[in-house]
């Protein structure tokens, strides 16, 4: 039975009965109409309990809903309960015991004194109940969180109690103390008070009881066991008292009448019964074949995985995978490497990648086994190609490196993989199955990665480690394998014009750092000399960084050729602006990839400045940083266009002069990046320096613009802003800016002081120059620092 009390205006359970069993007077014209007497009659109303039940369950209404506010609330009132609980007064009984005692009181105190001895006195009955359980709820009304405390009253450790949170059970020592913090509810006030807290003194708690559990207190010693147990029980009982009943001669055991036993002697003797008899096991009962299996198996499966998933046991299976790794030597090696390579890879795949954090803490020296079995027998190669092959290892390598929602797991897989295709392109000649292993990872980008494209950086990752470490090799056989259509093909949708929508989101498109990496590599690695409309002359390219070759370069294949030569490559060049735009970390290996394309080459340096100028003029200021340093590297190559490619920058309808006069008034933060484009360029780039100077005439009004703005407030400048990383479009007066404006007009200054072409060493120029150039700079758009505008400081 289960009683629904409320919890307001009641500091304790039993004033909350009492509430409860509180009677209504019904009279007047609510009077109860009597079928009987035929007329209404006044009579009191009231709730209470007919039959107490062995365990009483007592739900504390801690939850409500506020009418005004139209919120669900939670009563986190104070609510005392004791160890031991008498429900008679709140029973039928007990409650006309109660009636009529106050009857007896206030007819006449003295009714039974007449009778010539002393009154008896009446004792109250009781029906005592022990607090066995209790469910704490722990938050609001919208959310928490909830646990107990249960007390054993059967096994080794009866009357410890214990607290049952989730997985956790762990003994707790339940005293008057303890019991008022963890159930009560209520207000408290912290032992340490901390004055910078700004957290009130006296707080209110916020876990409390939620249910109580009573357990009738003559109930707790009777064993619970099935009815057949308990028939058979009283009949022994029932042989063993006839047997034991006194006899004499002249009487007969028919004859003889029961002794009289009270219900607790009887109650122990049962007791005393069942307990030897479950000790002879008089009581056991074969289980039922179905319930009993699936609680074997159940049993089986908790022991199981409780064995499995352990670190000793990980720890025991690294040690065997890895045994085999270092006998070389020995003249079975390749068939035991096969087989500790096959141990190692069921293990992780069916065990170790799947479960919880803590337990992957050997991922490293697993990946590493891996590699040593891989490098060292072309068997143990050989077998794990086919196995990622093969309908398994498929599904495998989609489940855990697209669907796995944990990145570290995708990381690892991905590792796994990129260590396999290294091997199986060192025994490319004698390896079988390298080009179908590269044709299902190149599949995947048909369905399954853009299904999961919020997951797909570790499968780019995987291509773009594999190009970056094998170089030429790798990048020859992925161009055999159509991997650059496949991949751009998923960039930009099939058959994507320039005019249209682009296919990914832009917080979707942030995923795809890798693959541009990836592309921009294969771009590397193929020698686009061909594609040039301008001799080079006497002028040298430098080669990029990110690719270390000694070798010649690879032809330049059709694929290459389309993307980035030919009109159908246009939408990728503007996919590449928006990824400058959007992704963050390192673009170095993007940038060298337009740059490197960009050398003797009219007509694709002038798409690409095109689709810069474009980036400039529409693009979030906050976002135009990596766009300035593109730029910045294209103006600065040395070869025949370069001074056309400044002119077409600066000095056309839509160059940065004329974006400057446009965004000058309306979108000051965009001007002041452009004149520090203009200042940083001068100083890296003689051709640059001397173009400026010639036509300071041009852009000279832009550095009064400059220290108009800078002299507009009289505070000083800020070092804890910046115009490169504010979204407003407002410009800030930052540190960075002062000395722009100081290097702007030391550059317009050159040109009317004699012998300044080449500047002198006490010129302004030349000091911030030599600064800039000893602390160095990555970003064209950082004045004399090394760090952003947000890193600037004091001088």
């Amino acid at each position: 039975m289960a009683l629904n009390l409320g919890v307001t205006s009641c500091q304790s359970l039993e004033i909350s009965l009492d509430q409860f069993v509180r009677g209504e007077v019904l009279e007047g014209s609510n009077a109860y109409y009597c079928e009987k007497c035929k007329e209404k009659r006044t009579t009191v109303k009231r709730t209470c309990i007919k039959v107490l039940p062995n365990l009483l369950v007592i739900h504390l209404m801690r939850f409500g809903f506020d009418w005004e506010s139209g919120r669900s609330i939670k009563y986190d009132e104070q609510i005392r309960f004791p160890w031991m609980l008498n429900m008679e007064p709140y029973t039928v009984s007990g409650m006309a015991r109660q009636d009529s005692s106050s009857e007896v009181g206030d007819n006449g105190r003295n009714m039974d004194q007449g009778g010539g001895g002393s009154p008896r006195k009446k004792v109250a009955p009781t029906e005592n109940y022990e607090l066995v359980g209790v469910i704490v709820h722990s938050g609001q009304a919208h959310a928490g969180h909830y646990y107990s405390f249960i007390k054993d009253r059967r096994g080794c450790g009866k009357g410890k109690w214990y607290k049952f949170n989730d997985t956790v059970v762990e003994e707790f020592e339940l005293t008057d103390e303890t019991l008022e913090y963890e159930c009560f509810g209520g207000e408290y006030r912290p032992k340490v008070y901390d004055q910078s807290n700004p957290y009130p003194d006296v707080r209110r708690r916020y876990w409390n009881a939620y249910m109580l559990f009573y357990q009738r207190v003559s109930d707790q010693n009777s064993p619970v066991l099935p009815k057949k147990s308990r028939v058979s029980v009283v009949r022994q009982e029932a042989e063993d008292l006839s047997l034991s009943a006194p006899s004499s001669p002249e009487i007969s055991p028919q004859s003889s009448p029961r002794p009289h036993r009270p219900n607790s002697d009887r109650l122990s003797i049962l007791t005393k019964l069942v307990r030897k008899g479950e000790k002879k096991g008089l009581f056991v009962e074969k289980m039922p074949v179905r319930i009993y299996q699936m609680v074997r198996d159940e049993n089986l499966k908790f022991m199981k995985n409780r064995d499995v998933y352990s670190s000793d046991y990980f720890s025991f299976v690294l040690s065997l995978a890895s045994l085999n790794a270092t006998k070389v030597k020995h003249p079975y090696y390749p068939c035991m490497a096969k087989v500790s390579l096959q141990l190692a890879v069921q293990f992780l795949f069916q065990t170790y990648l799947r479960t919880k954090k803590k337990l992957r803490a050997d991922t490293e020296e697993w990946i590493a086994t891996i590699d040593a079995l891989l490098s060292k027998s072309i068997d143990a190669c050989q077998w794990l190609v086919e196995y990622f092959v093969g309908p398994e290892g498929r599904e495998l390598v989609k489940t855990f490196l697209l669907e796995c929602s944990v990145r570290e797991v995708r990381v690892a897989v991905a590792t796994i993989l990129e260590k396999t295709l290294d091997s199986a392109l060192l025994y490319q000649e004698k390896l079988k199955n390298l080009h179908q292993l590269l044709e299902v990872l190149l599949a995947l980008l048909d369905k399954d990665v853009p299904e999961n494209c919020k997951n797909c950086a570790q499968y780019f990752l995987l291509f773009n480690n594999f190009v970056q470490k094998q170089g030429i090799r790798a990048s020859s056989l992925l161009l055999r394998h159509s991997a650059l259509r496949h991949m751009i093909n998923f960039l930009l949708g099939p058959n994507r014009q320039s005019n249209q929508n682009r296919r990914w989101s832009s917080a979707q498109a942030r995923e795809f750092g890798y693959l541009h990496n990836t592309v921009a590599l294969l771009v590397l690695h193929s020698d686009v000399s061909s594609q040039r409309n301008v001799a080079p002359g006497l002028f040298k390219q430098r080669p990029p960084l990110s690719i270390t070759t000694s070798g010649p370069l690879l032809t330049l294949h059709e694929e290459v050729e389309a993307l980035l030569f030919l009109s159908e490559g246009k939408p990728y060049l503007i996919e590449v602006m928006y990824a400058l735009r959007e992704l963050t970390g390192s673009l170095s290996v993007l940038i060298e990839m337009v740059v490197y394309c960009c050398f003797c080459n009219e007509h694709f340096s002038f798409t690409v400045l095109h689709f810069i100028k474009t980036q400039l003029e529409t693009a979030p200021p906050h976002e135009l940083k990596n766009i300035f340093q593109l730029l910045h590297e294209i103006l600065v190559i040395e070869d025949p266009l370069q001074v056309e490619r400044i002119k077409f920058a600066f000095e056309t309808e839509n160059g940065l002069i004329a974006l400057m006069h446009h965004s000058n008034h309306v979108d000051s933060s965009r001007c002041y990046q452009c004149v520090k484009f203009l200042v940083t360029l001068a100083q890296k780039c003689p051709t640059a320096k001397d173009y400026f100077k010639e036509n300071s005439h041009h852009w000279s009004w832009a550095v009064q613009w400059l220290q108009k703005k800078m002299s507009e407030h009289y505070w000083a400048p800020q070092s804890n802003v910046s115009n490169e990383t504010s979204t407003a479009k407002t410009f800030q007066r930052t540190i960075s800016a002062q000395d722009t404006l100081a290097y702007a007009t030391a550059l317009l200054n050159e040109k009317d002081q004699s012998g300044s072409s080449n500047g002198s060493e006490s010129s302004p120029a030349n000091e911030n120059g030599d600064r800039h150039l000893q602390q160095g700079s990555e970003s064209p758009m950082m004045i004399g620092e090394t760090k952003s505008d947000l890193d600037d400081v004091d001088p």
